[in-house]
């Protein structure tokens, strides 16, 4: 089994909407994640309960999993795994949602990697079973031409047959109601939110340069997503 390479300090410079958008996810924020964002906006305001992404990780996670953006570890932690003993990777921007989901989920021994999903990873190559962007997606500028190359550098850490899945809040092509308009608007305004422009059928168009086999469902104004490494 390959190990995950210790990780040097990230030292590239960094696109300052995505260090804006970090910067929301300090340690006090996060002490207040779940119950905010997936007790309160997603299923009132996104209107897709934390049941749907749950259910995703039960149905896709596999033995050896890569679990990207893990904020609080919520939904590994729930998850039921295919073994009693997973091999779990965490990898994010902020050094503090990694060390909170890897205290939540230290029964796992996860290893972290602290990286920017816009370079190639620094993990090793056809290594996971499957791999997780869950509420990830929406939080990175650039439209789907720009920020697909991170389905490659996901794709190319895969097992042949390995499964990506994840959700992300889509801004265009999906129906909403007032108040989700208008709480997207905000987050646009505030810069938590880089989703402008993003539409399920960009996503679609993005998965299908990296995957032969793939799906995209849209649940109230959030696409899930599920797709096949080559």
């Amino acid at each position: 089994m390959a190990s995950i390479p210790s990780q040097p300090e990230l030292t590239e410079p960094l696109d300052p909407r995505i260090v804006h958008s970090q910067a929301v996810y300090t340690r006090s924020k996060l002490a207040i994640y779940d119950k905010w964002v997936l007790g309160v906006f997603c299923p009132l305001v996104w209107r897709c309960p934390p049941r749907v992404m749950r259910r995703l990780y039960d149905e896709h996670a596999g033995k050896v999993h890569l679990d990207i953006g893990p904020g609080t570890g919520y939904f590994v932690d729930r998850c039921r795994f295919p073994t009693a003993t997973p091999r779990i990777t965490l990898l994010d921007l902020s050094r503090e949602c990694l060390d909170m989901s890897a205290a939540v989920l230290a029964r796992y021994a996860p290893e972290t990697c602290q990286a920017n999903l816009m370079h190639p990873l620094p993990l090793p190559a056809k290594h996971f079973d499957s791999a997780a962007m869950n509420l990830v997606f929406h939080t990175i500028p650039g439209g789907w031409d720009g920020k697909g190359i991170i389905l490659k550098h996901v794709a190319e850490t895969l097992k042949p047959g390995g499964t990506l899945f994840g959700t992300t809040v889509l801004a265009e092509g999906v129906p909403m109601n007032r108040l989700t308009r208008k709480m997207v608007l905000e987050q646009h305004r505030r810069g938590n939110f880089q989703n402008q422009g993003d539409d399920p059928q960009g996503l679609e168009r993005q998965l299908a340069r990296y995957f032969d086999d793939f799906e995209v469902r849209v649940h109230g104004a959030v696409a899930v997503f599920r797709a096949t490494a080559r």
